[in-house]
This record gives C-alpha cells, structure tokens and sequence, in this order.
C-alpha cells in the first residue's frame, strides 16, 4: 500500500515539474520575442531613401574622392565614364545605404577623437532626388562589429551602425569594376600549346591520332615523344586558367607590369564549337516555295507550317572553328600571382601555382619515359643478345576464314625456328615494352662496360630499333635508344632479364639470383 502512495506521489510530482517546464519554455520564448521586437523598436532611423532616388554616391577610394553617378539607369563613374562600373556591385552599396538605423545614439559628444571621427575614414555622400546627406565614418568597434558615424554637419551627435553599413564603401577602385572572365578552353580541344620564356621554352602538339603528343623546343623542328600524362597535365592547365584581380581595364604603360617585355608569351591553338549561321541557298528557295505553295491549303497547311518552324528551332546547327589564344604573363604582383593580359588593355592577376601547370618548363620535363613500345602485332621478329648469346624471336601471321566468313588471325612464335608459346614470348615482352626510366640523361653518356642485353626490335615495315642496357650504378640501368638514355629502376630490368631466360631455358634463375639486392632496389 505504501509502496503505491509513493508511485502515486511520484507521479504527481512529475507531471506537476513537466508543467513548470512547459510554462518556463513558453515564457522564456515570448521574452526573447519581446526582447528582439523591444532592440527593433530601440533602433533608430538615421536616414532612409529609396534606391531608385539616388542620383551619386561619393566616397573614398584609394585615398581619392570617387563619385559614382546613374545615367540612364546605370551607375558611371563621373570623371571616367569609360570605367567598367560592376552595376551589381553599386546596386549593394546603394542597398546599404537605403535604410541608416542606429543600434546606439551618443549625444552631447564633445571629443570625437575617442571614435576615430576627428579625421574620419571616409566620406559618403549620397546625393538624392530631395537633397544630399553625408555621412562620415569613424573607427570601428572590433568587440561588436560596428561603427561610428556622424551625418551631415552635426558633429555633437555620434550613432552606432552595423558593419553592413559602411564596409561596401571601403574596397579599392577595381573592387567597383566589373573584369571579363578568362576564355574558355576546353582542354580537350587543344592542339598546340607554344611557351616562350627567357630561359625555359617548349612546343607542344597534338599528333593526328589524336592521342599522343610531340614536344620540341621552341624554334627547333626536331621532335620527342612527350609523355600522355604530362601532356594532359598541360592542356588540363589551360583549362583551370582564371582571372584572380582585375588590377587595368585600359593599360597605357605595359612596363608598370612587366608585359612590355613579358616573362613568358603562351600560345594556344584550341578549336570551339559555334552556332552555324551559314544558309544553304537552295534549301531556302525549296522552303520559300513549299510556304507559298501551303498559303493555297488553309488552317490545315498553317498546322503544318507551325510544327515545321518548331521543328527548324530546335535543330540548330553547330560547327568546330580554329582558335588561338595569346597569354602574355607579366612580373609577380607581390601576392603569389603574376599580371596576365590577352589584349594588352585589360590587365589582371593569376596565381603563379595556376602558371606553372604551363611555364617554367624545358621539353625535358615533358618527354616520353617509356624505353621503347613497339606493339606486338607490329613486331616482325626480335633479335635479343645477353650474356653471350644471341636469339632471335620470329613472329608469323596467318589468316583463316571460318564457316561463317569471319577472318581470323593466328599469331605463331618461333625462337631460334622452334615454336614456343605465346604466353611465355608475351610476358617477356610486355615486360620489355612497357619499361619506363625515371629519368632521362641530357649529358653525353660513355658506357663504363660493356653490355647485358642488346635488342634488336624489326617491326612489319622492316623498320629496325635497337635498344641497349647497361650497368649505371647501384640503383639504375641505363637503357640506351639511339641518342636517347634512360635511367631504369634496376628491380624493373632484372625482372625483364628473369623473364627473358624463362623463355629460352623454360625456367628462372634461382632465387639468390633473380632478386635484386636491397642495395639495387
């Protein structure tokens, strides 16, 4: 019995506390509301216009008295009507001044040095269809992020304001333009990319394939093969350039960024898909004639006349145009960029790190690392000599037709005139063709000893390249093409070395034999 009085109680208790709670929550929101409408109500208004009634807005810019002023519904800068005023930009700055509240209003001042108002920041004057009003602004209270103005003449009176008030009025001149974006390159679409510097040049184009690249150095006719991924590297650069700072929107004097002698000039040759406006002469005669034919045909034919404009509107024509697009880049402009200019006219600035996916490279740091590909089913026979021994690899094709007329190609391998399997010539060989160096000597190379392997590749055409390695140091083998050296990890050689004596011994080195030391990895 006792023991369900105490439930009983508990439970009163309970629901008496969860009705305290609701009531507490209910009053505390209604305080809070009456606390927000009670600070709307202690604002006070210190001027108020509408937008469409301001007719200029000066303020300081640059340390210079700048007037902004509408003609025709547009905002011009007063002594240079030329200036590409951003209208989105004066709109906002108009917006803020449209209604001045004061959050707080200090009266009786008699020393406006405290705020920062006995040599104000800025000026606004706005001048309106009933009249000007000025505003000067002082410093700014950081713990609340407001400011201190005064209006017009009155120098007794200090009022507190949002930052929101005043802060549009307080960029640099260029804040206030408005600056073109930078063209658009489809990085796909490019073809060439031309880079000229003082020290570092290079030539860069698209092969008919469409898939590999040649690089030179700027002004040189003889050709590399560049490497795929820096090669995109390059074009996908181009495609991330973008303005930073709008800094001149009529350069007289080139030489205030560097342009007059630029640090390097970019060429891209890109193509642009682009609205055909060309007409075909005869189908216009055929439509004149087929509309004056319906004219004759009533409501039915003007049915049919309407779906076929439709169906004109929607298939606009497109065609692909050659483009070319020249990037002048300028000194650093102290901030991680550089002054860029397409025109020579309008000057602006791009971060350096955005540059260097393009500038400040030699033809070097673009070449093909791959030793030597060859596919396979261009390969006619392979001569390979190695620790003293030559063999050579003989490949033949033949082509059957099956019951249902379909070719079919059967490639056979002869090693020294005996059959081996494919698979074992494969692995060998994809191991050879697919070889990268790490890098690429420049200096003239003398081998120090003689060398491991020689390879002699005859591809379909009887075309012959040979390719040869030897011992570089403790971490590479120089694999040598021609006039071209390759370092190649030493582990990567010594696999292709295993493989190769699988193929003609059907079997590997042993084990202390075949992995590298930890001193050659």
């Amino acid at each position: 019995m006792k023991k369900s009085t105490k439930l009983v109680s508990a439970v009163v208790v309970l629901a008496v506390l969860g009705g305290v709670y609701v009531g507490l929550n209910t009053y505390v929101s209604k305080e809070e509301q009456t606390e927000s409408s009670s600070e709307e109500e202690n604002k006070t208004k210190v001027f108020s216009v509408k937008t469409e009634d301001i007719k200029s807005l000066e303020f300081i810019v640059d340390k210079k008295e700048t007037t902004f002023e509408k003609k025709d519904d547009s905002w011009v800068k007063k002594d240079e009507t030329d200036f590409p005023v951003n209208q989105t930009t004066l709109d906002s700055a108009a917006s803020a001044i449209e209604t001045v509240e004061a959050d707080r209003v200090l009266e009786n001042v008699d020393n406006l040095t405290e705020y920062g108002l006995d040599s104000p920041s800025n000026t606004i004057t706005v001048d309106t269809s009933d009249g000007t009003t000025k505003f000067n602004i002082g410093d700014e209270n950081t713990s609340t992020n407001q400011y201190y103005i005064t209006k017009d003449d009155d120098d007794s009176t200090v009022y507190v304001v949002a930052a929101s008030t005043v802060t549009p009025f307080m960029d640099s001149l260029y804040d206030y333009a408005q600056g073109e974006d930078f063209p658009t390159i489809d990085s796909s679409t490019v073809k060439k990319v031309q880079v000229s510097e003082d020290k570092d040049s290079y030539v860069l184009e698209e092969n008919s394939d469409g898939a590999t690249w040649d690089v030179s150095s700027d002004g040189s006719s003889d050709k590399e093969t560049a490497d795929t991924t820096a090669a995109g590297n390059v074009t996908s650069g181009l495609g991330n350039f973008a303005f930073d700072q709008f800094v001149d929107y009529n350069a007289e004097d080139l030489s205030k960024y560097g342009l007059d002698n630029p640090y390097a000039t970019i060429t891209v040759d890109y193509q642009e898909e682009v609205e055909d406006t060309s007409s075909d002469s005869s189908e216009s005669d055929s439509t004149a004639s087929e509309s004056d034919s319906k004219d004759t045909q009533g409501d039915e034919a003007d049915s049919t006349d309407a779906s076929d404009d439709s169906s004109s509107s929607e298939d606009t024509k497109t065609t692909t145009v050659d483009k070319q697009l020249v990037i002048y880049v300028g000194d650093e402009a102290g901030d991680g960029s550089r002054y860029v200019t397409v025109d020579n006219k309008q000057i602006y600035t791009m971060s350096t790190d955005t540059l260097s996916a393009v500038i400040d490279k030699t033809p070097s740091d673009l070449w093909s690392l791959i030793v030597n590909y060859l596919s396979v089913k261009n390969l006619d026979q392979l001569q390979v000599t190695y620790g003293g021994t030559t063999n050579t690899v003989n490949v033949s094709r033949e082509t059957t037709t099956d019951d249902d007329g379909n070719d079919k190609e059967t490639t056979t391998y002869q090693l020294d005139g005996e059959d081996i399997e494919s698979t074992t010539f494969t692995t060998f060989y994809n191991k050879l063709t697919n070889m990268a160096g790490q890098k690429r000597l420049t200096d003239t190379y003398t081998p120090a000893t003689d060398p491991e392997m020689t390879v002699v590749f005859t591809d379909s055409d009887k075309n012959q390249t040979t390719v040869t390695f030897y011992t570089y140091d403790t971490n590479y083998y120089a694999a040598v093409v021609g006039n071209k050296v390759f370092l190649v990890n030493k582990m990567t050689v010594k696999e292709m070395f295993n493989a190769y004596e699988t193929m003609v011994n059907g079997e590997t080195k042993t084990e202390a034999t075949a992995t590298p030391t930890a001193e050659a990895k």
